[in-house]
């Protein structure tokens, strides 16, 4: 017996236990009252013709002779008369008795009844009644000890099982603290414990899940900081070998792409952890469309093989609330990445749906392979072996469309090439 079916046992057994003494001293009392009122009423038509024999008896003999103790014998119920005044009645029964009424008196499996005998200064009383408690000696005893019996079964039988999952869950939080990440609890029910234990199930899976990110994210940072890092050492080592100002000018050039590259990098790293960790801060109302508008103004003066078709005017103003830094910096990784695959033309456009406002950006370059429309958000993957960019830009996006409860979605385009819809709640 372990402590938790101790400790149930012994909250259950003191919940009975005063539910008994409550019992005892409120229902009871009012039980046996019933069963007075209820003996008195069934007694009271025999006793009463017994004390009209007595009173014939009296008026024939003018004596009662032996038939109190010949009853006494025959029924084994104590039979006497008594002068009135020996009688334990109080003044209410007393004044019953008078009237002529059968009058019962003491406890309920002691009672004594009194009947009034006409013409005569004497009184019938008959009893203590012979009536025994239905739970009292060994009968109570053994009743109890079934009850208490019945009752440690009932609740070991129900622990049982629920021990069984609480030391699985135990198991399974014990082997996912010690890293083994695979360790899942078994479901048997579907009651809380079950609840619990597909709570424990998706917390590992999720663990699992981040660690596995956490150490992808981890390797694939290693892999792109060591190639600037390369490149950074290896224009060192020329500078320092060139003897010409040209050659060492030229190396020292190099030096500062790779750092600028290294600069970026690290800039994307930190957007990204800073979303991962605590996503956004300054939620506002803002209009969308002008915000578009603004950026295609900005990104059309850059250099670039595409053409930019910005969204067009609108009378209907079209408000989320985020946070605009944000906002500006998810569409604007998403319009340069459609401007670095277009073929000629990209274009952004805006649309309502409901309760939801969505960002597009087409572009007829080549398109994204449908095998890969959900794992272009995962921080450095990349459809082809050519380096455009580090691999964050999605991954960015996505990452602040969750934290403002939006969505973004890789499609095919009208374009001919790839849409990235951009969601977020009106």
């Amino acid at each position: 017996m372990d402590r938790l079916f101790l400790r149930v046992y012994l909250h259950i057994f003191a919940g009975v236990l005063i539910a008994g003494l409550a019992a005892r001293a409120f229902v009871i009392p009012r039980i046996n009252a019933q069963l007075a009122r209820n003996l008195e009423v069934s007694l009271a038509v025999p006793v009463g013709l017994m004390a009209e024999l007595f009173e014939a008896r009296y008026r024939e003999h003018g004596d009662f002779g032996g038939p109190a103790e010949e009853a006494s014998k025959r029924f084994g119920v104590p039979v006497a008369l008594i002068p009135q005044a020996r009688t334990p009645l109080d003044a209410e029964g007393a004044e019953r008795l008078a009237r002529g009424q059968v009058i019962r008196e003491g406890p309920v499996f002691a009672s004594m009844l009194y009947a009034r005998i006409e013409g005569t200064s004497h009184v019938l009383q008959v009893g203590p009644l012979p009536l025994m408690f239905p739970l009292g000696g060994a009968r109570g005893g053994a009743l109890l000890l079934l009850f208490v019996g019945g009752l440690s079964l009932g609740i070991f039988a129900l622990l049982r099982p629920v021990r069984r999952q609480l030391l699985d869950l135990r198991r399974t939080a014990e082997a996912l603290g010690r890293g083994e990440l695979g360790a899942r609890a078994q479901v048997g029910s579907r009651d809380v414990i079950g609840a619990l234990s597909a709570a424990v199930n998706h917390m590992g899976a999720e663990l699992q899940r981040s660690i596995t990110l956490r150490d992808e994210l981890l390797h694939n940072t290693s892999h792109e900081l060591r190639a600037p890092s390369q490149r950074l050492h290896f224009s060192l080592a020329l500078a320092r070998e060139a003897s010409e100002p040209d050659a060492r000018e030229h190396a020292f050039d190099r030096v500062e792409r790779s750092l600028s590259e290294l600069d970026a990098l690290i800039d994307e790293l930190l957007t990204y952890a800073r979303l991962k960790a605590h996503g956004a801060h300054k939620e506002t109302r803002v209009d969308v469309r002008p915000v578009l508008a603004a950026l295609c103004e900005t990104l059309t003066l850059l250099p670039h093989k595409a053409v930019l078709a910005a969204p067009g005017p609108d009378e209907e103003p079209l408000v989320v609330r985020v946070e605009a830094r944000l906002i500006e910096r998810a569409t604007s990784n998403l319009i340069l990445n459609a401007l670095r695959h277009a073929n000629s033309r990209v274009q952004v456009s805006l649309s309502r749906e409901g309760r939801v406002i969505h960002i597009h950006v087409d572009d007829d370059g080549p398109g994204i392979p449908l095998a890969e429309r959900e794992r272009i958000f995962e921080p450095f993957h990349r459809l082809d072996d050519e380096r455009h960019g580090f691999g964050l830009g999605l991954a960015i996006v996505h990452r602040i469309a969750e934290v403002h409860g939006g969505s973004v979605r890789a499609l095919g385009s009208a374009l001919g090439g790839a849409r990235f819809t951009l969601s977020f709640p009106a």
